[in-house]
């Protein structure tokens, strides 16, 4: 068990790491570039950039992201062995918690925007 907690925790620090160096630096510095996950929830949820934190949101998505990374790989590391089924399994998974969490962040950041738009 704690070999799984540890491997989650390597994982998730050293995706996190390039996240942070390749994407979040490069947005920080112009406000403007953002990931296309954060595009993707933007135009899904028609939320207005100028009524939220960008940046915060950029931040939240990439540490869902990396979370979602994480636990594909401890969870094919630990518990298959197979190539085929691991790619099958690993997008299965990613996309359904994808689907999940960044409806649940789109959500969140639509009913801030409206909240904003009623003032």
């Amino acid at each position: 068990m704690y070999k799984v907690l540890i491997e989650f925790v390597l994982s998730f620090a050293i995706v996190y790491a390039f996240y942070y160096f390749l994407i979040i630096k490069k947005c920080q510095k112009n406000k403007k570039l953002a990931p296309a996950e954060v595009n993707i929830i933007l135009s899904l949820y028609k939320i207005d950039i100028k009524k939220i934190d960008l940046l915060q949101m950029i931040k939240v998505v990439s540490f869902v992201t990396t979370f979602i990374i994480s636990l594909i790989i401890t969870i094919i590391g630990t518990y298959f062995d197979s190539a085929i089924i691991n790619i099958i399994f690993g997008t299965a998974i990613s996309v359904l918690l994808a689907i999940i969490f960044y409806r649940i962040i789109g959500k969140h950041y639509e009913k801030i925007s409206n909240k904003k738009t009623s003032k």
